[in-house]
């Protein structure tokens, strides 16, 4: 159909021959401009012949949009996809998930101070040993131990004194010798020295000492039965800081797990409700208690409350200190629940789609929550038994 070109533009054959280029077409030329203008030619005359058919008009739409009602008509090939369910309520148990931190039972613990600045004279225990109640940990001399005995016996020296003076004015009033003035001074100084005495002797008592201890080293003993844990004191050492820690006595067959609940999930969590403890020192085991308590203060900076669950710890395994997870598992109560591709994101909101009538449906904000198993629980918005969108709700937008 069309004749051969060379790649300079001439038809073949004709290269060199005079005659052609004097008998040529006005305004051909020659060369590369001359084969450019020749397929440009050629491309627009197909062009015109039909080369390229004209588009056809648009197919009908999927879905006809007003607003916030989406209709989806005849024809369209989303009626086969989408799959339209009423929303049902199922029995939900909800879990929430917290960290937590092993504890010894504050009533279980004892932190051993120096009830004086002193020197530690003798150290009855060492760390790890278990001790009963009112053993003896260690001893120590202080001068302000020298002086509380030294006033409980001048105190006590002086209520004898008083006595006896006391008596022998009694006995000169009885024979008519004695003035009374005398008689009545004598019984304000008895008084006097027997409230001394009563002072003295408390002082010594809240230092552990009762008078048959008197002269002799200041004895420490353990408030509670329980084990060492800590120790930082040793035989000859001075404490000169009477609110130094130097020991600590524990009962730890009981622990506390604190686990620390955000403020959001507060209501999730009550007294009493069933909590399984997972340990990562103890893999693929878990604990489980009931609640023991929920604090009744929220901290400021981590916007959580203390919430606390009481352990046996007969064997110990339990470490104050070890970091733990705690799965909260509420009773089940009713809950709206639909499948997830029923729910879309609309903006930042979660949305699905009410029917209203026969393919046409509405767009309606709702609140979810959890999601398993391929579900979600809608907490707010939707009722049930609403047909809605259950499946490819997504192709609705």
């Amino acid at each position: 159909m069309y004749r051969a070109l060379e790649v300079t533009g001439e038809p073949a054959g004709t290269r060199g021959d005079e005659s052609w280029y004097a008998h040529r077409p006005a305004g051909y030329a020659s060369g590369p401009m001359a084969l450019r203008s020749w397929v440009a030619a050629s491309c627009l005359s197909v062009a015109a012949c039909g080369g390229h058919k004209a588009p056809k008009e648009d197919s009908k739409p999927a879905v006809i949009r007003t607003d916030e009602t989406f209709e989806v008509p005849d024809g369209s090939p989303l009626r086969d996809r989408l799959k339209i369910a009423t929303a049902e309520t199922e029995e939900v148990h909800k879990q929430l998930v917290a960290p937590a931190v092993v504890e010894a039972e504050p009533s279980r613990l004892a932190k051993i101070s120096p009830p004086l600045t002193g020197r530690v004279t003798k150290l009855f225990v060492h760390f790890g040993d278990v001790v009963k109640s009112g053993a003896p940990l260690f001893t120590l001399d202080s001068p302000d131990l020298v002086s509380a005995q030294s006033d409980y016996l001048k105190a006590k020296s002086a209520l004898d004194q008083a006595e006896k003076n006391l008596a022998r004015q009694k006995d000169l009033s009885a024979h008519g010798i004695g003035a009374q003035k005398e008689l009545e001074q004598a019984q304000t100084d008895r008084d006097t020295a027997h409230s001394e005495l009563d002072r003295t002797t408390t002082r010594l008592r809240l230092l552990g000492i009762g008078p048959s201890g008197v002269g002799g080293p200041l004895e420490v003993r353990s408030p509670i039965a329980g084990r060492v844990i800590d120790l930082t004191v040793s035989p000859g050492q001075f404490v000169n800081d009477p609110a130094a820690l130097i020991m600590t006595v524990a009962d730890l067959s009981t622990v506390w797990v604190t686990a620390s609940v955000q403020e959001k999930d507060i209501r999730r969590v009550h007294t009493g409700d069933n909590a399984s403890v997972a340990f990562a020192a103890y893999p693929g085991e878990n604990f489980t208690a009931p609640v023991l308590m929920t604090g009744d203060l929220l901290d400021p900076e981590t916007r959580a409350i203390k919430v606390r669950i009481s352990l046996p710890n007969a064997d110990a395994r339990l470490k104050p200190g070890m970091f733990a997870t705690v799965t909260f598992k509420s009773s089940a109560v009713p809950e709206v629940v639909v499948p997830a591709q029923a729910v879309v994101l609309h903006g930042d909101k979660s949305s699905v789609f009410v029917e209203t009538s026969p393919w046409k449906f509405d767009r309606k904000d709702v609140c979810v929550g959890d999601q398993r198993d391929g579900k979600i629980i809608v907490t707010q918005g939707l009722q049930a038994g609403t047909r809605i969108v259950t499946a490819n709700a997504v192709l609705l937008q």
